[in-house]
């Protein structure tokens, strides 16, 4: 074996190397697809970006349960065009991943804001919270940037709070807003009968 270059590999020069090809051409085309978030039967009646935070119990006994962090984002009131039910919504902000997706429930001692401990921009509630594949009764926690921000959002809520309340006495409760009516399910398997 020799280790004397070769007489192709001595002209070539990898700083003149020419690569030939048209790269502004793309191969795939891709087509624009419109999204439904759920969202577009809705108005905004209030938008503020905030942190969720979900309690919770410790897994061994004696210990103290923690909060953790659920996500960052735009937490929104929002209002069905319809029904007129109000709903509290908060995305990710990067991955726009659902992590809190309730009805303002003014039953069964759900979403009563009480204030956090220790801070005056933190607000505190308990509700059957429908983001996750099933719903679960959680209790969740929002902390904004500013103590203003957190008074707006309790008048907000409250008064989300007060409009469901009429609307909800008028209907029956729905599966999806966490809670199961005897009457729905007895005229369900009358139904099926």
């Amino acid at each position: 074996m020799s280790t004397e270059p070769t007489e192709s590999n001595e002209n070539a020069s990898p700083e003149e190397e020419v690569t030939q090809g048209d790269w502004n051409i793309s191969k795939v085309e891709l087509k624009r697809i419109d999204v439904m978030t759920g969202e577009e039967e809705e108005e905004i009646l209030w938008k503020q970006r905030a942190k969720l935070y979900r309690w919770s119990a410790s897994k061994t006994e004696g210990e103290p349960g923690e909060w953790k962090e659920r996500g960052i984002g735009d937490a929104k009131l929002l209002k069905h065009k319809e029904s007129g039910k109000i709903r509290f919504l908060l995305r990710q902000e990067k991955t726009l991943k659902i992590v809190a997706n309730h009805y303002v429930l003014g039953r069964d001692n759900f979403c009563i804001l009480t204030p956090n401990a220790g801070s005056d921009k933190i607000w505190v509630w308990t509700t059957p919270n429908t983001s996750d594949d099933q719903t679960q009764i959680e209790q969740l926690a929002l902390k904004f940037g500013q103590i203003s921000q957190a008074e707006e959002f309790k008048k907000e809520f409250e008064n989300a709070l007060k409009i469901n309340k009429e609307i909800f006495a008028k209907d029956p409760p729905e599966e999806n807003d966490g809670k199961d009516s005897s009457k729905a399910k007895d005229d369900k398997d009358k139904e099926s009968k």
